[in-house]
Protein backbone atom coordinates (compact mmCIF):
# COMPACT_ATOMS: atom_id res chain seq x y z
CA UNK A 1 0.00 0.00 0.00
CA UNK A 2 1.33 3.40 -0.94
CA UNK A 3 1.82 5.56 2.11
CA UNK A 4 0.08 9.05 2.00
CA UNK A 5 1.97 10.72 4.47
CA UNK A 6 5.55 11.16 4.46
CA UNK A 7 7.72 12.52 7.27
CA UNK A 8 10.13 15.07 6.12
CA UNK A 9 13.45 12.88 8.05
CA UNK A 10 12.25 10.33 5.87
CA UNK A 11 13.11 12.47 2.70
CA UNK A 12 17.36 11.72 3.64
CA UNK A 13 16.70 7.94 3.37
CA UNK A 14 15.67 8.19 -0.45
CA UNK A 15 17.99 7.74 -3.43
CA UNK A 16 19.40 11.00 -4.45
CA UNK A 17 19.72 11.93 -7.79
CA UNK A 18 21.59 14.26 -9.46
CA UNK A 19 19.56 17.08 -11.20
CA UNK A 20 19.43 17.33 -14.74
CA UNK A 21 21.19 14.01 -14.75
CA UNK A 22 18.30 11.85 -16.86
CA UNK A 23 18.87 13.01 -20.05
CA UNK A 24 22.84 12.41 -19.67
CA UNK A 25 22.08 8.71 -18.13
CA UNK A 26 19.82 7.79 -20.91
CA UNK A 27 22.18 8.64 -23.57
CA UNK A 28 24.71 7.04 -21.89
CA UNK A 29 23.45 3.78 -21.48
CA UNK A 30 21.50 3.94 -25.00
CA UNK A 31 25.00 4.11 -26.61
CA UNK A 32 26.62 2.00 -24.11
CA UNK A 33 24.06 -1.00 -24.01
CA UNK A 34 23.85 -0.42 -28.18
CA UNK A 35 27.81 -2.05 -27.98
CA UNK A 36 26.68 -4.93 -25.95
CA UNK A 37 28.11 -3.15 -22.87
CA UNK A 38 25.67 -3.63 -19.82
CA UNK A 39 24.64 -0.87 -17.90
CA UNK A 40 22.74 0.47 -14.42
CA UNK A 41 22.56 3.61 -12.68
CA UNK A 42 24.07 3.71 -8.94
CA UNK A 43 22.32 6.10 -6.83
CA UNK A 44 25.18 6.85 -4.26
CA UNK A 45 28.75 6.40 -5.14
CA UNK A 46 31.07 3.53 -3.58
CA UNK A 47 33.15 4.35 -0.75
CA UNK A 48 36.76 4.13 -2.02
CA UNK A 49 39.68 5.63 -4.04
CA UNK A 50 38.89 6.49 -7.99
CA UNK A 51 41.04 6.39 -10.89
CA UNK A 52 40.81 10.39 -11.58
CA UNK A 53 40.80 11.82 -15.45
CA UNK A 54 41.47 15.63 -16.16
CA UNK A 55 38.18 15.69 -17.89
CA UNK A 56 36.25 14.88 -14.71
CA UNK A 57 35.31 11.75 -15.10
CA UNK A 58 36.25 9.01 -12.27
CA UNK A 59 36.48 4.43 -12.52
CA UNK A 60 36.95 2.07 -10.38
CA UNK A 61 37.37 -1.62 -11.10
CA UNK A 62 35.72 -3.24 -8.08
CA UNK A 63 37.64 -6.01 -6.71
CA UNK A 64 41.56 -6.19 -6.09
CA UNK A 65 43.65 -4.62 -3.66
CA UNK A 66 42.55 -1.39 -2.16
CA UNK A 67 44.07 1.66 -4.17
CA UNK A 68 46.54 3.99 -2.56
CA UNK A 69 49.06 6.39 -4.62
CA UNK A 70 51.81 4.73 -3.49
CA UNK A 71 50.85 1.39 -4.47
CA UNK A 72 51.48 2.05 -8.05
CA UNK A 73 52.42 -1.79 -9.13
CA UNK A 74 48.47 -3.14 -8.01
CA UNK A 75 46.89 0.13 -9.85
CA UNK A 76 48.78 -0.76 -12.80
CA UNK A 77 47.38 -4.28 -12.25
CA UNK A 78 43.40 -3.14 -12.15
CA UNK A 79 44.12 -0.95 -14.96
CA UNK A 80 45.19 -4.15 -17.08
CA UNK A 81 42.25 -6.47 -16.03
CA UNK A 82 40.00 -3.45 -16.87
CA UNK A 83 41.53 -2.07 -20.42
CA UNK A 84 39.33 -4.62 -22.36
CA UNK A 85 35.87 -3.48 -20.99
CA UNK A 86 37.72 0.61 -20.91
CA UNK A 87 38.34 0.42 -24.62
CA UNK A 88 35.29 -1.00 -25.20
CA UNK A 89 33.64 2.42 -23.65
CA UNK A 90 36.30 4.20 -25.01
CA UNK A 91 35.09 3.18 -28.95
CA UNK A 92 31.40 3.66 -27.52
CA UNK A 93 31.80 6.95 -25.76
CA UNK A 94 34.15 8.79 -28.60
CA UNK A 95 36.55 9.54 -25.42
CA UNK A 96 39.86 8.45 -23.46
CA UNK A 97 40.53 7.31 -20.11
CA UNK A 98 43.75 8.81 -19.01
CA UNK A 99 43.99 8.18 -15.31
CA UNK A 100 46.45 10.72 -13.71
CA UNK A 101 46.05 9.96 -10.21
CA UNK A 102 44.35 8.04 -7.43
CA UNK A 103 41.70 9.99 -5.65
CA UNK A 104 40.23 9.32 -1.97
CA UNK A 105 37.47 11.73 -2.35
CA UNK A 106 33.95 11.05 -3.50
CA UNK A 107 33.19 12.29 -6.92
CA UNK A 108 31.70 15.64 -7.55
CA UNK A 109 27.63 15.25 -7.92
CA UNK A 110 27.33 13.28 -11.24
CA UNK A 111 26.08 10.62 -12.93
CA UNK A 112 27.00 6.79 -11.80
CA UNK A 113 27.14 4.00 -13.91
CA UNK A 114 27.77 0.35 -13.33
CA UNK A 115 29.09 -1.41 -16.50
CA UNK A 116 29.97 -4.91 -17.65
CA UNK A 117 30.67 -6.94 -19.96
CA UNK A 118 33.11 -10.10 -20.81
CA UNK A 119 33.27 -11.01 -17.09
CA UNK A 120 34.67 -7.60 -16.34
CA UNK A 121 33.41 -4.65 -14.30
CA UNK A 122 33.94 -0.89 -13.33
CA UNK A 123 32.19 1.79 -12.00
CA UNK A 124 32.23 5.30 -14.03
CA UNK A 125 31.14 8.92 -12.74
CA UNK A 126 30.37 11.05 -14.97
CA UNK A 127 30.52 14.88 -14.18
CA UNK A 128 26.94 16.52 -15.69
CA UNK A 129 28.77 19.44 -17.63
CA UNK A 130 31.16 16.68 -19.44
CA UNK A 131 31.95 18.38 -22.57
CA UNK A 132 30.98 15.27 -24.76
CA UNK A 133 27.36 15.25 -23.08
CA UNK A 134 25.68 16.83 -25.91
CA UNK A 135 27.73 15.02 -28.54
CA UNK A 136 26.21 11.69 -26.70
CA UNK A 137 22.61 12.88 -26.43
CA UNK A 138 22.50 13.48 -30.48
CA UNK A 139 24.31 10.26 -30.90
CA UNK A 140 22.01 8.62 -28.77
CA UNK A 141 18.78 9.99 -30.35
CA UNK A 142 20.32 8.94 -33.43
CA UNK A 143 19.91 5.32 -32.33
CA UNK A 144 16.17 5.88 -31.70
CA UNK A 145 14.23 5.27 -35.28
CA UNK A 146 12.49 8.00 -36.39
CA UNK A 147 8.29 7.81 -35.61
CA UNK A 148 7.66 7.74 -39.79
CA UNK A 149 9.67 4.92 -39.87
CA UNK A 150 7.73 2.77 -36.88
CA UNK A 151 5.64 0.13 -37.27
CA UNK A 152 1.77 0.63 -37.75
CA UNK A 153 -0.13 -2.83 -37.89
CA UNK A 154 -3.09 -3.24 -40.52
CA UNK A 155 -6.01 -5.19 -39.99
CA UNK A 156 -7.04 -5.98 -43.85
CA UNK A 157 -10.36 -6.43 -44.71
CA UNK A 158 -11.71 -7.84 -47.97
CA UNK A 159 -15.00 -7.22 -49.92
CA UNK A 160 -16.44 -10.90 -50.54
CA UNK A 161 -20.36 -11.77 -52.20
CA UNK A 162 -23.59 -10.96 -50.83
CA UNK A 163 -25.53 -13.61 -50.57
CA UNK A 164 -28.98 -14.36 -48.76
CA UNK A 165 -29.15 -14.99 -45.50
CA UNK A 166 -30.04 -18.42 -45.33
CA UNK A 167 -27.35 -19.33 -47.62
CA UNK A 168 -25.15 -17.48 -44.64
CA UNK A 169 -26.56 -19.75 -42.01
CA UNK A 170 -25.62 -22.78 -44.00
CA UNK A 171 -22.20 -22.12 -45.03
CA UNK A 172 -20.33 -24.95 -43.54
CA UNK A 173 -17.15 -26.80 -43.19
CA UNK A 174 -16.23 -27.83 -46.67
CA UNK A 175 -17.76 -25.11 -48.37
CA UNK A 176 -16.36 -22.46 -50.85
CA UNK A 177 -16.99 -18.57 -50.80
CA UNK A 178 -15.54 -16.89 -54.33
CA UNK A 179 -13.82 -13.64 -54.24
CA UNK A 180 -12.36 -12.00 -57.19
CA UNK A 181 -8.49 -11.43 -57.40
CA UNK A 182 -8.62 -7.92 -57.06
CA UNK A 183 -11.67 -7.24 -54.51
CA UNK A 184 -12.41 -4.17 -52.84
CA UNK A 185 -10.71 -3.86 -49.60
CA UNK A 186 -10.18 -1.60 -46.15
CA UNK A 187 -7.02 -1.27 -44.33
CA UNK A 188 -7.35 -0.42 -40.41
CA UNK A 189 -4.08 1.16 -39.33
CA UNK A 190 -3.37 0.75 -35.40
CA UNK A 191 -3.49 4.81 -35.27
CA UNK A 192 -7.15 4.82 -35.76
CA UNK A 193 -7.27 5.51 -39.61
CA UNK A 194 -9.40 3.43 -41.85
CA UNK A 195 -8.87 3.68 -45.75
CA UNK A 196 -10.28 2.25 -48.77
CA UNK A 197 -9.35 0.74 -51.81
CA UNK A 198 -9.03 -2.31 -53.65
CA UNK A 199 -6.40 -4.93 -52.76
CA UNK A 200 -4.62 -6.93 -56.00
CA UNK A 201 -4.46 -10.73 -54.32
CA UNK A 202 -1.80 -11.80 -56.95
CA UNK A 203 0.76 -8.93 -56.17
CA UNK A 204 0.05 -8.20 -51.98
CA UNK A 205 -0.42 -4.15 -52.71
CA UNK A 206 -3.07 -1.83 -51.93
CA UNK A 207 -4.24 0.96 -54.03
CA UNK A 208 -6.43 3.95 -52.60
CA UNK A 209 -9.51 4.94 -53.45
CA UNK A 210 -10.66 8.29 -54.05
CA UNK A 211 -11.65 9.52 -50.49
CA UNK A 212 -15.16 8.37 -50.04
CA UNK A 213 -15.50 5.51 -52.17
CA UNK A 214 -16.88 2.46 -50.48
CA UNK A 215 -15.57 -0.53 -50.28
CA UNK A 216 -16.95 -2.29 -52.89
CA UNK A 217 -18.12 -6.02 -52.84
CA UNK A 218 -17.18 -8.88 -55.55
CA UNK A 219 -20.79 -9.29 -56.39
CA UNK A 220 -23.57 -9.69 -59.13
CA UNK A 221 -26.25 -7.31 -58.72
CA UNK A 222 -27.90 -6.83 -55.05
CA UNK A 223 -30.65 -9.72 -54.22
CA UNK A 224 -33.39 -9.39 -51.73
CA UNK A 225 -32.20 -10.11 -48.26
CA UNK A 226 -28.45 -10.35 -49.10
CA UNK A 227 -25.57 -9.83 -46.20
CA UNK A 228 -22.56 -9.02 -46.96
CA UNK A 229 -19.47 -10.95 -46.55
CA UNK A 230 -16.17 -9.65 -45.63
CA UNK A 231 -12.66 -11.56 -45.72
CA UNK A 232 -10.68 -10.52 -42.69
CA UNK A 233 -7.06 -11.12 -43.42
CA UNK A 234 -3.89 -11.69 -41.01
CA UNK A 235 -2.16 -8.36 -39.82
CA UNK A 236 0.46 -6.50 -41.62
CA UNK A 237 2.43 -4.19 -40.98
CA UNK A 238 3.54 -0.75 -42.45
CA UNK A 239 5.81 2.06 -41.58
CA UNK A 240 3.81 5.45 -40.27
CA UNK A 241 5.80 6.76 -43.22
CA UNK A 242 4.87 4.57 -46.23
CA UNK A 243 1.10 4.92 -44.62
CA UNK A 244 1.49 8.67 -44.77
CA UNK A 245 2.22 8.79 -48.91
CA UNK A 246 -0.66 6.68 -49.64
CA UNK A 247 -2.57 8.90 -52.01
CA UNK A 248 -5.42 7.82 -54.72
CA UNK A 249 -4.26 5.90 -57.28
CA UNK A 250 -1.01 4.82 -55.87
CA UNK A 251 -0.19 1.25 -54.69
CA UNK A 252 1.10 0.18 -51.06
CA UNK A 253 2.91 -3.11 -51.13
CA UNK A 254 1.90 -5.01 -48.23
CA UNK A 255 3.64 -8.46 -48.70
CA UNK A 256 2.78 -11.61 -50.50
CA UNK A 257 -0.71 -12.84 -50.08
CA UNK A 258 -0.24 -17.07 -50.12
CA UNK A 259 -2.71 -19.92 -50.00
CA UNK A 260 -3.43 -21.37 -47.61
CA UNK A 261 -3.16 -18.22 -45.30
CA UNK A 262 -5.67 -18.43 -42.56
CA UNK A 263 -8.57 -16.09 -42.92
CA UNK A 264 -11.76 -15.35 -41.23
CA UNK A 265 -15.08 -15.01 -42.79
CA UNK A 266 -17.29 -12.05 -41.28
CA UNK A 267 -20.66 -11.29 -41.73
CA UNK A 268 -22.08 -7.23 -40.85
CA UNK A 269 -18.33 -7.17 -38.71
CA UNK A 270 -19.43 -10.07 -37.20
CA UNK A 271 -17.20 -13.58 -36.90
CA UNK A 272 -19.16 -15.93 -39.25
CA UNK A 273 -16.25 -18.88 -39.96
CA UNK A 274 -12.56 -19.51 -40.41
CA UNK A 275 -10.68 -20.92 -43.17
CA UNK A 276 -7.63 -20.62 -45.48
CA UNK A 277 -7.65 -19.03 -48.40
CA UNK A 278 -7.23 -20.81 -51.95
CA UNK A 279 -6.64 -20.22 -55.61
CA UNK A 280 -9.21 -21.30 -58.34
CA UNK A 281 -7.38 -19.80 -61.35
CA UNK A 282 -7.78 -16.48 -61.71
CA UNK A 283 -9.77 -16.10 -58.73
CA UNK A 284 -9.46 -16.88 -55.10
CA UNK A 285 -11.80 -18.43 -52.32
CA UNK A 286 -12.25 -19.18 -48.97
CA UNK A 287 -12.71 -22.84 -48.06
CA UNK A 288 -14.19 -22.99 -44.64
CA UNK A 289 -13.07 -25.01 -42.36
CA UNK A 290 -15.28 -24.23 -39.09
CA UNK A 291 -17.92 -22.09 -38.64
CA UNK A 292 -17.76 -19.82 -35.46
CA UNK A 293 -18.92 -21.15 -32.34
CA UNK A 294 -21.99 -19.16 -30.32
CA UNK A 295 -19.41 -17.54 -28.11
CA UNK A 296 -17.18 -16.11 -31.00
CA UNK A 297 -20.50 -13.76 -31.72
CA UNK A 298 -22.36 -10.99 -30.22
CA UNK A 299 -25.32 -10.04 -29.94
CA UNK A 300 -25.59 -7.15 -32.66
CA UNK A 301 -28.37 -7.41 -35.16
CA UNK A 302 -27.31 -8.29 -39.07
CA UNK A 303 -27.23 -5.75 -41.59
CA UNK A 304 -29.29 -6.97 -44.50
CA UNK A 305 -29.78 -5.19 -47.70
CA UNK A 306 -33.54 -5.26 -49.43
CA UNK A 307 -34.06 -3.93 -52.25
CA UNK A 308 -30.89 -1.33 -51.97
CA UNK A 309 -32.16 -0.38 -48.78
CA UNK A 310 -30.82 -1.40 -45.44
CA UNK A 311 -33.09 -3.08 -42.46
CA UNK A 312 -32.57 -4.83 -39.46
CA UNK A 313 -33.02 -8.63 -39.27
Amino acid sequence: MMATVLRPEALHALPRVAPGSAALAEALVALLEADGIGASIVRDAPAGPWFACPDGVRFRVPGGPALAPERVGDAVALLDRADPLLMRIERALGVTFEPETVDDGEPEPGLILSLAAEDVGVTIAFPLDHRAGPQWEAQARALRPAESQLPLVLRLLVAGPRIGVDEAGALAAGDLVLIGARPGATIEASDGAARTGQLDLFSGSFTLHPEGNPMAADSAAPRDFAVPLTVRLPERATSAASLATLRPGTALPLGPITEGMPVELLVAGRLLARGELVQLGDRFAVLIEERAGIEDVDARPIEVEVDGAEAQA
